[in-house]
């Protein structure tokens, strides 16, 4: 935070105005400035790391439900939407509830069912 501080004397006592306007910008966003170097522990492939809070993974649900919205003109029904938008958003996607736990047997038929 000193640092921020001494940034902003500097800006605004430079002789350009552009500086000077950049220093009551840095004043107005001090509080965001200051929390998006923020540290918080973060659990990811079963190792706990530091990393800074970001609103990235907010921002990219959004999207993806936008550009569903508009791939997605034809959904007339809001059921079909959410199914649609909860399998694209999902990294590993579950067909008709099956997976690892819940497999699927295919027997092979015998030659007397033929």
């Amino acid at each position: 935070m000193e640092n921020l501080w001494i940034l902003i004397q500097e800006y605004r006592n430079s002789e350009y105005e552009i500086f000077r306007e950049f220093a009551s910008l840095l004043v107005k966003y001090e509080d965001p400035i200051i929390n998006s170097f923020i540290m918080v522990e973060k659990i990811g492939d079963g190792k706990i790391y530091n990393s800074r809070l970001s609103n990235g993974p907010i921002e990219s649900m959004n999207r993806k439900a936008k550009d569903l919205k508009r791939l997605g003109r034809v959904f007339r029904n809001f059921e079909h939407f959410r199914n649609r938008f909860l399998y694209a958003t999902r990294s590993a996607p579950i067909l008709n509830a099956v997976n690892e736990y819940n497999t699927v047997l295919y027997l092979e038929e015998s030659e007397d069912e033929l």
